[in-house]
């Protein structure tokens, strides 16, 4: 539990840097793919075109009773991390709702708006029409679904963690964000998983001490 509290107070060391992001890094990154970035465009198409048709299966409401299911299932069973079941289902819920409401309050426009002149600059809080570009909504839901599980198991964090940063990485290159905002994107994801993992962890099994019996004839 030391790790997730840890975990947690980095994500707030990435505040300055999403700041930092904003001042000197989005538009001339976004300037340069914009005007450069077409070959990369087809891959990272295709691979976020996968990426909801997976995530689209992964996000009905019906999945939400089954994690609960597989959550008591796994507790009965006295399985260590049964409450892996638990911690995905709120950071999915929970990362897709604060991100709505940030994306609401901040209300950037996104870079392809910007290029084409939906929105006059990519400055926060536009005084004309509804914008939701910061922080990522994929990045936010793609560590929320992804992180609880990289976290606990380490023999697949570098797949899972690779295909986060793909995701994020395709969001940039495809004019949908700027880097700050699936930079908050993924912090959001991490600390609302340290956060539920922190708050769910007095569910976990304490596992069973074998009693130590006395050796015969001992004295």
């Amino acid at each position: 539990m030391r790790n997730y509290s840890r975990l947690s107070l980095l994500t707030l060391a990435s505040v300055p840097l999403v700041l930092l992001l904003i001042v000197a890094v989005d538009v001339p990154l976004a300037g340069l793919l914009h005007r450069h970035g077409a070959p990369l465009r087809p891959f990272f198409a295709g691979l976020m075109r996968v990426h909801d048709a997976v995530t689209d299966k992964l996000m009905p409401l019906w999945l939400w009773p089954l994690l609960l299911l597989l959550f008591a299932l796994a507790r009965l069973r006295r399985w260590p991390n049964c409450t892996i079941w638990l911690v995905a289902l709120l950071t999915m819920i929970s990362s897709q709702g604060l991100r709505n409401l940030l994306a609401m309050y901040f209300n950037r426009p996104r870079p392809w708006q910007v290029f084409d002149h939906v929105a006059p600059d990519d400055d926060f809080w536009q005084s004309v029409g509804r914008f939701d570009a910061f922080p990522s909504g994929h990045a936010a839901g793609t560590a929320g679904l992804l992180l609880p599980l990289a976290l606990r198991f380490p023999k697949a964090r570098l797949w899972l963690l690779g295909w986060l940063g793909l995701v994020c990485l395709g969001r940039v290159v495809l004019e949908y964000h700027w880097l700050s905002d699936v930079l908050a994107g993924a912090a959001l994801g991490l600390l609302l998983t340290c956060l539920w993992e922190l708050a769910t962890g007095w569910l976990r099994p304490r596992p069973i001490i074998p009693a130590i019996l006395p050796a015969p004839n001992a004295s």
